[in-house]
């Protein structure tokens, strides 16, 4: 009797989260990456330095799950930047592959919040994957780009707009930044809601257990 009236409550709550979903990938729709990115070449040259970050990272053992975590972040990023600006037709509306892959997340989530089956946690990984992936893009892609973009066109500007712009990329850049932690924000409570939210009770005791070991190993 628990858990059907849970599985409804699950249901309902699901129900709920359409709405605020929905707001979600319009906004994300409505995002361009199609502009300010570097051409191939260079993308893959940042896309090595970040891969060899996320190398040094690995290599050290109180970092390599992290290491881990940031090199498929990477590939991710470089995902979204290969299908920037691509898009297909639904129901007649435009939507670009980057909502595409974040529909496909949030689907994931939802799925495994109302039927919690093992076999389904492992594709919850994507949703931290793909946060981390738009964090990368913002902050570690899209930037470069923009610089690229302005010293690149530096002859063709006269020295006064050059200077004006040069004032301007420090907000640019914030933007960027704040704008990747917003995906993050957007992304991350629905993954925690779906990976420990779908049974609190359990939830609950895995972390009082997992603390007690913290503490009993820090007093050994």
């Amino acid at each position: 009797m628990k858990n059907a009236v849970w599985f409804i409550l699950r249901l309902v709550i699901t129900y709920l989260l359409l709405p605020s979903i929905w707001v979600i990938l319009t906004i994300s729709n409505s995002a361009s990456l199609a502009s300010s990115f570097l051409d191939a070449e260079i993308t893959l040259w940042l896309t090595a330095f970040w891969g060899v970050i996320g190398y040094i990272l690995l290599r050290f053992k109180a970092s390599s799950n992290f290491g881990r975590y940031f090199i498929v972040s990477v590939f991710g990023a470089l995902v979204l930047i290969m299908y920037r600006g691509e898009a297909f037709s639904f129901n007649g509306m435009k939507v670009y592959f980057h909502t595409a892959f974040l529909a496909a997340t949030f689907s994931i989530m939802l799925i495994f919040f109302i039927f919690p089956h093992r076999n389904l946690r492992p594709l919850l990984f994507l949703a931290p994957v793909l946060a981390g992936s738009w964090f990368l893009v913002w902050v570690g892609y899209k930037p470069a780009g923009v610089i690229f973009e302005v010293f690149q066109s530096k002859a063709s500007i006269p020295k006064e707009n050059f200077s004006k712009l040069i004032e301007f990329l420090p907000g640019i850049l914030v933007s960027n930044f704040v704008s990747g932690v917003i995906y993050m924000c957007l992304i991350m409570p629905f993954y925690i809601l779906a990976r420990w939210g779908h049974n609190p009770k359990n939830s609950y005791q895995s972390l009082t257990k997992r603390l007690r070991q913290i503490r009993n190993a820090r007093q050994s």
